[in-house]
């Protein structure tokens, strides 16, 4: 089976990158701030949304190259054909998108023309291709965060094919139903079917245009299990044997200028090695709809206290529905000092100042999905109002050395800078500090001290 050394290195070269860039530490040099001291209160954040992409729907166009018993496959570009795509993507968890694709493409091959195996041979074919295939699509770096990533795809399809060819004036003709190497005669195999299997292979990058949008370029070979995409597969046939049920294939089995092969031995083509394809496209993924559903709490409105309901800031907004029962806000900011980010982990509160959490995987750096909300909401209201400043604070738990996690601690309070500052947010108004493990805020639960804590001042 034909599988290029190029696809077999690629492979190996997205998961190397994908080790590689869980370990990079964010760029920048963390700065110390004062400690804060303000009262915690403990609330669990949202459960991660692996799915926050949604379904996608992709198109592509793009090149198809056959490499076969006609075509050296180190030239198989060399007589590329059109191929078209449309598919289905969704996420199963971090990383992983399950795919369903349909394809449409047509490949060619030729002796005589560059690239050919045998011109003196001189056999030729085109086929149109019409695949169904569904697979797993591993993407190195998590699309929330990031603008670009390379990715890799491997699944199982099926695929129909009818291979044809002209003669001079007679116009095209089916190679299958003319039995070119003597099948449905007496002595030799019948008719091989046109639906085979395959098994694409791909490699590719993905670039976010937008929310919505994303551009893809991939290079998918296909091994298949068939060896007849070409119409060449084992032996000559007995010429005689042809010409007396059609005339006709004799003229597609050999069309050499010189006699035709009479020695039964000779070779046609190399059965044990079978057909396959690449494909060559730039595509588009655009999402349709997300499967993160909104909480019910999105829906209420801060309304004014009523006799009787319990008002304890005294701002007029009832305690059932103030976000910060403790410190009196305003009914804008449904009872909060400051914009309150519905969903997002609210810490401290006092009358000037607000501390949102966000949190991290078990010795990691990057950001997740979940994240970005709180931090849009944080960039909203710092871009709103021009008063307002913002303290970062790293943490992460008691797993490894206090060296360790205090450089981990860092990085996390850099990342999170640094999303503030792609946003143009002024890098005066943003202090960071980190304190690695020695401000755990619950010791039965790890994972919530694996946190940045981010706190919107006013002045």
């Amino acid at each position: 089976m034909r599988i290029p050394r190029l696809s077999i290195l690629s492979l190996a070269m997205m998961f190397a990158l994908n080790s590689i860039a869980q370990q990079l530490p964010p760029s920048g040099t963390p700065s110390v701030a004062a400690k804060t001291t303000q009262k915690q209160v403990t609330k669990k954040p949202a459960k991660s949304d692996t799915k926050s992409q949604g379904l996608s729907i992709t198109g592509g166009i793009g090149i198809a190259s056959y490499v076969g018993d006609l075509i050296k496959s180190s030239t198989a570009f060399q007589q590329a054909s059109y191929s078209v795509n449309a598919g289905l993507s969704y996420p199963i968890i971090r990383h992983l998108n399950a795919r369903f694709d349909i394809g449409f493409h047509n490949v060619q091959g030729y002796d005589s023309k560059s690239g050919g195996a045998h011109p003196e041979r001189n056999l030729s074919f085109r086929s149109n291709i019409l695949e169904f295939s569904v697979g797993a699509e591993y993407t190195v770096m998590n699309m929330d965060n990031h603008k670009f990533s390379p990715y890799i795809f491997a699944g199982i399809g099926v695929f129909h094919f009818n291979p044809r060819a002209y003669y001079g004036s007679g116009g095209t003709h089916k190679l299958r139903e003319l039995g070119t190497e003597g099948q449905g005669l007496a002595g030799y195999p019948g008719l091989y079917s046109t639906m085979a299997v395959e098994y694409p292979l791909a490699i590719g990058v993905k670039y976010v245009i937008n929310k919505k949008i994303m551009l893809m370029g991939e290079f998918c070979y296909r091994p298949s299990g068939t060896d007849y995409l070409d119409d060449v597969s084992t032996y000559y046939p007995d010429k005689t044997l042809l010409d007396a049920r059609n005339p006709t294939t004799s003229k597609f089995t050999y069309r050499g200028e010189g006699a035709y092969p009479k020695n039964p031995l000779l070779k046609r083509g190399n059965a044990g090695d079978k057909d396959g394809y690449y494909t060559t496209q730039i595509k588009v993924a655009y999402k349709l709809q997300s499967s993160k559903q909104k909480k019910a709490t999105d829906n209420k409105v801060a309304l004014p206290a009523k006799n009787g309901e319990a008002d304890s800031d005294g701002d007029g907004v009832a305690d059932a529905l103030d976000k910060c029962p403790a410190v009196a806000g305003t009914k804008e900011n449904s009872g909060c000092p400051l914009p309150y980010i519905e969903g997002a982990d609210l810490g401290a509160v006092s009358a000037d100042s607000m501390t949102y959490r966000i949190y991290f995987d078990l010795d990691r750096s990057i950001l997740l999905s979940e994240a970005f909300k709180t931090l849009q909401g944080i960039v909203n209201m710092l871009k709103a109002d021009n008063s307002l400043s913002v303290s970062i604070a790293g943490h992460s738990d008691n797993t490894g050395t206090s060296a360790a996690n205090m450089q981990l601690s860092a990085e996390r309070a850099n990342i999170t800078k640094d999303y503030l500052l792609s946003y143009n947010i002024p890098a005066e108004k943003i202090a960071t500090s980190h304190f690695g493990d020695t401000q755990p805020l619950d010791n039965a639960q790890q994972w919530r001290n694996r946190r940045v804590e981010i706190t919107i001042i006013k002045k």
